[in-house]
């Protein structure tokens, strides 16, 4: 069955212009791209940017407390406990790097009685530091605030990027201010926030949202306001809208329960349907949202295109308590949305809070369609799949989407979600937004399972990762997340606590701008196992970056049973492929290519408390471009333990040395052989003295080392000094060459297996 919205009374009455301009003063506001009528007149108009915005210091910014703090009279010592005011329990330590310079309010210690305003000067141990100023009353117990000087949070988000604001505090004025667009954060170098400012009002110019009435239309690119706009903007896009079409949409879907049909499609005409908020009602689940879908089985609701129909959250509402999402959908099966646009109106709503996802598809919603639909500017993500662990999200496919500068993420997935695609979609993350393009940050129970992520293009530039895929910290790993074919543009995949992960065929460009944050294309950390980050293409032109690829163990989690194989990784610094703290990992068949000074090409190495073991490095070509060059091809060692390395096949130019056994204590003897060192390496092979019985195996039929006789027979063996005077274990028919510079025979044989450590005959 078919249902038109028109015919239950919803009006697509409401405007969305890509860009206007008015001057400061005038109430003449021009739509470049035209879409006014003589009907607009009597609608509300919003203009972001075009008034001043008025808010509340309303947060500081890396807010710690001091519990049990006290301060004796004329001292500037304090001693107490730091904790994080969200998490209480959890006591921190003062730090030198992180807390001198950090504003500091102690109650009760200033002068008769006042609140000392200070700053810590020195960090003397975990549980004291040394403020600027002297207390000037004894105080124990008392309440002292921690925070950074430099930022704070509003009450309200900017509609613009600014900086160089003039903004009185009352007891000062500061003439650096700066607000990033859709942020809160009021950040100043020379204001030096602290607890004191909590409450203030500020006035930022250009910065707020301006909203009146259409009055006369000229023409459909011109209009006359009903006040004249305090500030000037120009090519900035605006709302107007009338009628809340939510009423009717509420009539069409009560109207479903008592049709005798199966299945029904809710068809939306072209144009702007603008709906506000419901608010759920008694002890209802459900959170409060513009389109409210529970319960509902074989329905689609489809628009005429995306960007011909708009389903608007309506511009100007004040909803920075609640949450309110354009669409939410609950215990709903084989449902559709098609050929639509959903807008947050993020930067024309009077205020937001995170919790205002475009789509939010909760608990119990399986088999859904999202096609063809573009998400633009909500206050928090753009499609979030928040199931529970008993009622999950299932069955979702996220097809041919367009994701744009929503402001916390693209998609995220919550917790409890299973069989989901996203594919073929362009997801763009740029101001106002502030996160991830994709990311999954599961809370509570049930990490996302069964997940794929497919030929999505992803524009990313914001300072957070691009993707970011995780389970839940140690006993809940997310599990079989495939990310494959994708182009990532100016970001990053950073992965955690995920078994049974492929990272595969992707092409991902890091940015060069050196003013932006710099980030490992691929990092793999903190727990999992099944890890395959084959056939990419890598590309890392930051001029400070890291590595292109790493693989590694934090907090006693490692990365185990990896395969890194036949990608291509271009690094402008740092190192190709590190393999930090794993166990039966192969590196195999990639190409690894500096384009600048870079450190390594394969570095597997140990961590200060963890082994490495079980890593194959074979069939590798290490090599430059233009000015690239190389400080060691194949880094082996450091740390503690490294045992079980087997490196073959593979061919290194452009570096100082090939490769280098590097610290930390070598458990088995490793396998070093066939590798291609071309003639513009000046030290082929480094470091065998800290190898175990000063050997190396580079070729032979059988390369399993010991001391017992008949193991290993057959090997060449190469290393530094007389393999009799080192006790360098063999067995009959072994070949040993000589490799330092020392003079001495240079060829030996093991003729006499008795003795394990001697019987090597001079040739």
């Amino acid at each position: 069955m078919d249902l038109d919205v028109n015919d239950f009374g919803c009006v697509a009455d409401g405007r969305f212009l890509e860009e206007v301009s008015v001057s400061e003063g005038s109430a003449v506001l021009t739509a470049l791209g035209g879409g006014l009528r003589p009907v607009d007149v009597g609608k509300q108009v919003a203009v972001p940017g075009a008034a001043d915005l008025v808010a509340v210091i309303a947060d500081l910014a890396d807010r710690q407390e001091v519990l049990a703090a006290s301060m004796a009279a004329g001292s500037k010592q304090l001693t107490g406990t730091l904790v994080d005011p969200h998490r209480p329990g959890n006591p921190l330590p003062f730090r030198q790097d992180l807390h001198v310079g950090r504003r500091i309010t102690v109650r009760d210690a200033g002068p008769a009685g006042a609140v000392l305003l200070s700053a810590i000067d020195q960090v003397v141990d975990a549980t004291t530091v040394i403020l600027h100023d002297e207390a000037s009353t004894a105080v124990s117990g008392v309440e002292v605030i921690v925070n950074d000087p430099a930022r704070v949070g509003l009450s309200n988000y900017a509609r613009r990027t600014l900086d160089g604001l003039l903004v009185d505090l009352g007891d000062r004025s500061v003439s650096d201010a700066a607000v990033q667009i859709g942020g809160r954060g009021l950040v100043s170098d020379t204001a030096r926030f602290s607890s004191l400012d909590l409450g203030k009002t500020v006035t930022l110019r250009d910065a707020g949202l301006f909203v009146t009435t259409i009055a006369s239309v000229n023409s459909s690119q011109q209009v006359i306001l009903a006040a004249p706009a305090p500030r000037a903007v120009a090519g900035v896009a605006a709302d107007v809208w009338r009628t809340d079409s939510r009423p009717g949409l509420t009539q069409l879907l009560g109207a479903l329960a008592s049709l005798d049909t199966e299945a029904a499609e809710i068809r939306f005409g072209p144009g702007v349907y603008d709906f506000k908020r419901i608010s759920p009602e008694g002890n209802d689940p459900m959170p409060a949202a513009a389109i409210g879908l529970r319960g509902l089985r074989n329905l689609t609701l489809r628009g005429s295109g995306a960007g011909a129909t708009i389903l608007r959250l309506m511009p100007n509402q004040d909803l920075h308590g609640p949450d309110t999402h354009v669409i939410e959908t609950r215990d709903c099966r084989q449902l559709t949305l098609r050929d639509l646009s959903v807008h947050g109106a993020y930067l024309t709503m009077g205020n937001t809070n995170e919790q205002m996802h475009g789509i939010n598809l909760n608990a119990g919603t399986q088999e859904i369609v999202v096609e063809r639909v573009a998400v633009f500017q909500s206050a928090g993500d753009g499609i979030r799949l928040l199931g529970a662990e008993d009622n999950k999200v299932r069955k979702v496919w996220i097809d041919n989407c367009r994701l744009v500068q929503n402001k916390r993420t693209g998609v995220a997935f919550q917790r409890g979600s299973e069989f989901v695609w996203v594919r073929d979609c362009y997801i763009e993350m740029r101001a106002p937004s502030t996160d991830s393009s994709v990311d999954f940050e599961p809370s509570g129970n049930g990490a996302p399972t069964d997940v794929i992520l497919d030929s999505n293009m992803i524009d990313h530039d914001t300072p957070a990762v691009a993707v970011s895929i995780s389970g839940i910290s140690g006993p809940d790993p997310a599990r079989r997340v495939k990310l494959v074919n994708n182009v990532v543009r100016g970001g990053t995949v950073f992965c955690t606590d995920v078994d049974d992960l492929s990272i595969q065929d992707n092409t991902i460009v890091n940015t060069d701008d050196p003013h932006r944050v710099s980030r490992i294309p691929v990092h793999v950390q903190r727990g999992g196992h099944g890890l395959a980050v084959t056939g990419n293409l890598l590309i890392n032109k930051h001029p400070a970056a890291r590595s292109v690829i790493v693989i590694s163990e934090v907090n006693n989690r490692p990365v185990d049973r990896a395969m890194i194989a036949h990608n291509l990784c271009f690094s402008r610094a740092g190192s190709g492929i590190e393999v930090r703290s794993c166990e039966d990992v192969t590196v195999d068949g990639n190409l690894l290519v500096a384009t600048g000074g870079c450190s390594q090409g394969i570095a597997v190495q140990a961590s200060s408390v963890s082994d490495v073991s079980s890593v194959s490095v074979r069939d590798n070509d290490i090599t430059t471009e233009d000015a690239g060059s190389w400080d060691t091809g194949i880094l082996i060692g450091g740390g503690q333990t490294v045992q079980h390395i087997t490196v073959t096949g593979n061919a290194i130019s452009g570096a100082d040395a090939g490769v280098r056994f590097q610290g930390g204590t070598l458990q088995q003897t490793p396998i070093c052989a066939l590798n291609r060192v071309r003639a513009d390496v000046t030290t082929p092979l480094a470091g065998l003295t800290t190898l175990p019985e000063r050997a190396v195996v580079v070729a032979g039929a059988a390369s399993r080392g010991g001391n017992d006789p008949g193991q290993g027979a057959g090997r060449v063996l190469m290393g530094t000094g007389n393999p009799n005077d080192n006790q360098l274990a063999g067995n009959l028919g072994d070949v040993y060459q000589r490799v330092d510079p020392q003079p001495g025979p240079r060829l030996f044989v093991k003729e006499d297996d008795q003795t394990p450590g001697t019987g090597w005959a001079p040739k």
